[in-house]
């Protein structure tokens, strides 16, 4: 299921109309993150841990709209980040790459704008149903600490919400050629997240 069916799957089944534009296709609202319940941050610094082997099933909107806002979400009304960056420069994104393409996530509009059409997932060897890209701006000197912050984040959150997660330095050039990063920047990291193998 494409993540445009699954968020119109979801709003119909909260009664709520859906807009169509001619930008439709491009920019994905998610639902709001759920930002209450789920462990203590001791607890969840207790279970965080990795899995390299996931359940194949797919993650709802809800679960991919709080992993993205965990990784650099919007959490104050000064547009400041979960994440955070030296002098709030933000010279930080998170991909997701999913079923039916590669997104950039919008922290600011909660919602993923499309890079890439297709089945890229299949170029992971994890089963993984969600992959983050962690990219940063290579001349920054702090990049790899964002980056660290980033996907501790999202580890924390799967450690609270019964998620699987691994960190991989590899396969961060799957995409190379392909999708289009903003001058001088780099994927340092990927991060396949889903359910945990049966």
């Amino acid at each position: 299921m494409s993540v445009k069916s699954m968020l119109i799957s979801a709003l119909c089944c909260m009664a709520l109309a859906v807009p169509v534009s001619a930008s439709a296709d491009a920019l994905v609202e998610l639902p709001a993150p759920q930002k209450t319940g789920g462990l203590t941050v001791p607890e969840a610094l207790a279970k965080r841990h990795v899995e390299r082997s996931f359940d194949s099933r797919p993650l709802s909107l809800q679960e991919v709209s709080n992993i993205l806002w965990a990784a650099c979400g919007v959490n104050r009304e000064d547009d400041r980040l979960t994440v955070p960056t030296a002098m709030n420069r933000q010279r930080i994104a998170v991909y997701a790459v999913l079923p039916d393409g590669v997104y950039r996530y919008d922290a600011k509009q909660n919602a993923l704008e499309q890079s890439l059409q297709g089945n890229y997932l299949k170029l992971y060897a994890n089963g993984a149903p969600l992959v983050l890209l962690h990219a940063a701006q290579e001349s920054d000197r702090y990049a790899a600490f964002h980056v660290g912050s980033m996907y501790e984040n999202v580890a924390l959150y799967c450690a609270s919400a019964g998620l699987a997660n691994v960190m991989k330095a590899q396969e961060t050039d799957k995409l190379d050629g392909k999708l289009s990063l903003p001058d001088g920047w780099k994927v340092y990291m990927i991060q396949p997240v889903g359910y945990p193998a049966k």
